[in-house]
């Protein structure tokens, strides 16, 4: 368990050794013997788990939270919950809304008093000393502009790309604020080692779309995790 074996690699060094970092999903939950959904929102519970998780995997990094839908809870979506594993969403405040509303209906920003961001933060504040004594890196996960796009649009959003492609700017601009600032509250108020932008949906669209919507919607985040000190990581 050497996290300066994994921070360096993920700054594209040469290193002596690969270094790992696992997803734990909520691998946790099932160790702790709870429920996923218990254990999402549990600041004690996340703390233990992936305290546990680092132990039990003997890796170099450990995520704080492995919950692709955390942000677009924040955002007013609503969740189903699961026994096994993170929470899909059923309904969000943009489903459905003809493309010329979808810009006004945007949801407040999020900070970290919203949603499960108290939980998360708590559970960053009781993990981080534990993972330091382990020489354990510890991860954050922000979702992408990408998914949060899609998590608040639904399939309407791909549609959105080459029928309104205005409506589809700046939702992407919004969704990479959201991502921002969860880098923000990874990076400066947890203290993450490294912070990963996790944006699966992104795959699914045209280089050419990729460059236009997310890549740009990407700066923000990149750049407070660079002026924090901090590592960063895009995962698909």
């Amino acid at each position: 368990m050497v996290k300066e074996l994994l921070i360096r690699a993920l700054r594209g060094e040469r290193i002596e050794q690969t270094p790992w970092l696992p997803h734990i999903g909520t691998h946790a939950a099932q160790l702790l013997d709870v429920s996923a959904e218990r254990y999402l929102q549990d600041a004690e519970l996340l703390a233990r788990g992936a305290i546990l998780c680092a132990d039990h995997y003997r890796c170099d990094g450990i995520p704080l939270l492995d919950d692709p839908q955390m942000e677009a809870i924040a955002l007013g979506c609503v969740p189903h919950w699961s026994e096994q594993g993170p929470p899909s969403i059923v309904s969000s405040p943009l489903y459905g809304l003809p493309p010329e509303q979808v810009i006004a209906q945007f949801p407040p920003l999020p900070d970290e008093t919203t949603g499960r961001w108290p939980t998360v933060i708590a559970a960053g504040a009781r993990t981080k000393p534990e993972l330091e004594e382990r020489d354990v890196a510890l991860v954050g996960i922000a979702a992408g502009p990408c998914t949060i796009a899609y998590q608040l649009r639904g399939l309407a959003l791909f549609t959105d790309l080459f029928r309104h492609p205005e409506s589809a700017v700046a939702l992407f601009a919004y969704a990479g604020q959201v991502s921002a600032i969860s880098a923000r509250i990874y990076a400066e108020v947890i203290g993450c080692d490294i912070v990963a932008i996790n944006d699966t949906p992104a795959t699914m669209l045209q280089p050419a779309y990729f460059r236009q919507y997310v890549l740009p919607n990407l700066q923000p985040a990149w750049e407070i995790i660079r002026l924090a000190g901090k590592t960063s990581s895009l995962w698909a």
